[in-house]
């Protein structure tokens, strides 16, 4: 399950460093390299926040969040060895490791931690992908507010790229954290595109609401932040494909077994006809 996962993963974002940000700032928001070896390096974003870039999927993105009190590391890469170890050496607080949803190119490093944090909609893909897991499983809940001390992250469920997919808010800092919800410009949707529409619209209304000024996606290459017009966008480009206003072609076959494609506004969506137009 894994070699499947990993191999449809490495389809999945050949393509995505050809499409950038329609509207965002394409300054790199990635700074000084605090940590790196052969599988990772991770950079500080801010004061209290870095990022981890893997090396073996198309730039696989974790990131360290910190409080006063604690820090999480959300997602963990696709082979990351004693990756506790790694952000013990950047963080003193004690970290737990949370998921923006179960693909292996998310979870490879899991493996030391002692508990995880997953939507239950994603809890079997993570299990099938960490094979003899020995930690404790967590689930996220919509709506949770995880206190670090000093600061807060908000969880909110965005399914449409799989059930299970979660979108993380820092208010204060006016970010978040998307994972694959919106594709890092190549969103591959193995769930339905209704879903994809739903989860645009919530996210829309909040980071409108919370001056929300961009999302760091599962794949950021330092040009490919997620803005809240791009939101808008593949919001309206799905929408359209429902309504029959917006016609689909052949994908190219790079999309982990996703058949159809629409490509517009420096954005690749691509889902499958087994799914049906719905």
């Amino acid at each position: 399950m894994r070699k499947f996962v990993l191999a449809f993963a490495f389809c999945m974002f050949v393509g995505a460093a050809m499409a950038q940000g329609n509207d965002v700032n394409s300054r790199d928001l990635r700074g000084k390299v605090v940590y790196e070896d052969d599988e990772v390096v991770f950079r500080q974003i801010d004061d209290h926040t870095w990022i981890g870039n893997g090396h073996r999927l198309y730039n696989e993105s974790l990131y360290l969040v910190e409080g006063d009190k604690s820090a999480v590391l959300l997602d963990a890469g696709v082979r990351i060895p004693e990756l506790d170890k790694i952000v013990a050496k950047i963080t003193s607080k004690p970290v737990t490791l949370m998921l923006t949803h179960g693909h292996g190119d998310h979870v490879g490093g899991a493996g030391p931690f002692a508990e995880v944090w997953v939507a239950p909609a994603d809890e079997q893909m993570f299990s099938g992908n960490i094979r003899g897991y020995k930690g404790e499983i967590k689930h996220l809940t919509d709506g949770q507010v995880i206190d670090l001390g000093g600061r807060k992250l908000e969880v909110m469920f965005t399914p449409g790229h799989t059930q299970g997919s979660v979108t993380f808010f820092d208010k204060a800092n006016h970010y978040g954290f998307s994972g694959d919800a919106f594709g890092s410009t190549n969103l591959l949707v193995f769930t339905y595109l209704s879903n994809v529409v739903s989860s645009a619209t919530k996210v829309e209304k909040y980071m409108k609401e919370n001056d929300i000024r961009y999302l760091f996606p599962g794949h950021y290459s330092g040009d490919n932040l997620e803005s809240p017009q791009r939101v808008t966008d593949i919001k309206n480009m799905c929408q359209e494909v429902l309504d029959g206003k917006r016609q689909p072609i052949k994908s190219d076959g790079n999309n982990g077994g996703n058949d159809l494609m629409v490509e517009d506004k420096g954005v690749r969506i691509t889902f499958s006809s087994r799914n049906g137009i719905k």
